[in-house]
């Protein structure tokens, strides 16, 4: 006769630390506080970003200006002219919808330098230094297509301001372009 051994204690059970109801509960609240987040901030995004100083604002402005200045003096060979700095209006950095505060404004400086070289053949050494000379600083350097028959190219700085050297969209003559990004500031 064979004998079937004795049942042997289960162990009690383990309490959970979550039931599933609880876990799905949790788990919710934090996407919900989540979403709530990204919602702010895609607002702010759309509102034009964070307020600044206006001294943050002049900052901005001589950091444009100074890397369009820089660009112009490394152009090898050097401009028949002297630098000269034309300041652009931006219509991209407008308040459409009205959400800035009394007091607050926002703009986006955009300078831009004519040059002119003896020749076409000079132009495109310039170009060609400027780019070998970008590149070596560990810059990305997009090629722009030609328009009336010259090329160009532009990178971004360290500070966010975009840099082109390439003929003017109207004048078709070439120009140095230091465009920085929009801001809102206060204004005194």
């Amino acid at each position: 006769m064979q004998t079937t051994p004795a049942p042997t204690p289960t162990s009690p059970a383990k309490p959970r630390l979550f039931t599933r109801g609880q876990l799905t509960a949790t788990v919710m609240a934090v996407l919900l506080v989540a979403l709530l987040g990204f919602t702010a901030k895609a607002c702010e995004s759309v509102e034009g970003g964070q307020v600044r100083s206006t001294a943050e604002f002049k900052e901005r402005v001589k950091a444009t200006q100074q890397a369009g200045e820089d660009t112009y003096t490394a152009l090898a060979p050097a401009p028949l002219q002297e630098p000269y700095a034309h300041k652009e209006g931006s219509t991209s950095c407008v308040d459409d919808f009205g959400f800035d505060d009394a007091g607050v404004t926002r703009d986006q400086p955009i300078y831009t330098w004519g040059v002119e070289f003896d020749d076409r053949d000079g132009y495109l050494t310039a170009l060609a230094n400027l780019k070998a000379d970008w590149k070596e600083q560990g810059r990305t350097v997009r090629d722009i297509a030609p328009q009336a028959g010259l090329p160009g190219i532009s990178t971004t700085d360290a500070h966010g301001t975009q840099l082109t050297l390439a003929p003017d969209y109207y004048t078709n003559k070439p120009v140095i372009r230091a465009e920085g990004t929009c801001m809102r500031y206060h204004y005194a």
